[in-house]
């Protein structure tokens, strides 16, 4: 039906109508934040103390665009639900308006982003981070623990330590980059690369078979899978697999 259509212009114009919201609330030391349907930018961060705040800004060429999306959002103490709700009408099919929503959790709290339009940062989250359909790149610092995927662009993930979820990331658009310090205790699994998996010690190209090795003393899994560009990593010193010297005997034999 036609009046189902729905179409976002982000370019407001110069004079935009604008509606921010802010809420905080105490909360649970690891409770769940879970956030969807934002057309713009979404970040996170981890604060100070067992309380979880959030600041929603929209803009709007006019106020018929702002009013053709409504945030909703429940909480309790130990779940907060965030999410857009578009409305279906003659008048809202073609919407000119963007949105960002900025969230500060409990440290040890596990936050979920989906269907984010626009690009994702996250710091400091040590529960679970779950990312999902987000249109644009991604910059995660500081987390532990991370479920990602469909990533527009590109991904930067900066590591201090794994938690025991580990970490999966899949179908990146562009280019993963993920800083390690030289000593962590992880196993790293990278498989399905479009251009060349990089670090120090180790090139390989596209062609060459998935890449893991062990760090430290093993651990939870790093695992990186379904990357159109390139794999970068820093810290830890890597090696080539072993099959990559049997190849080049063999061909020197040749």
């Amino acid at each position: 039906h036609d009046d189902d259509s729905w179409t976002r212009i982000s370019d407001v114009g110069r004079n935009p109508v604008t509606e921010t919201k802010k809420e905080q609330y105490d909360f649970s030391a690891t409770g769940r934040v879970d956030v969807k349907g934002i057309g713009g930018r979404g970040d996170g961060k981890a604060g100070a103390g067992n309380r979880v705040e959030f600041t929603y800004e929209r803009r709007g060429a006019t106020q018929q665009d702002l009013d053709c999306e409504t945030l909703r959002y429940e909480q309790d103490k130990d779940v907060l639900r965030i999410w857009s709700e578009e409305k279906r009408s003659r008048a809202c099919r073609v919407v000119r308006a963007d949105d960002r929503l900025a969230l500060t959790v409990p440290r040890g709290a596990s936050v979920e982003l989906r269907q984010i339009g626009d690009a994702v940062t996250v710091t400091g989250v040590e529960g679970m981070v779950r990312l999902e359909s987000i249109g644009d790149s991604v910059v995660a610092t500081g987390v532990q623990q991370l479920d990602a995927d469909s990533i527009g662009d590109s991904l930067k993930l900066e590591v201090t330590r794994v938690g025991p979820a580990g970490i999966r990331v899949d179908s990146v658009g562009d280019t993963v980059e993920l800083n390690l310090p030289e000593r962590i205790d992880a196993r790293l699994y990278i498989g399905s690369v479009g251009d060349e998996i990089r670090g120090p010690g180790l090139r390989l190209g596209s062609t060459d078979d998935d890449y893991e090795t062990v760090l430290g003393d093993g651990g939870p899994a790093i695992k990186i899978d379904s990357v159109g560009a390139t794999v970068v990593i820093r810290g830890p010193r890597l090696t080539q697999p072993e099959r990559e010297d049997r190849r080049s005997r063999q061909y020197n034999y040749y």
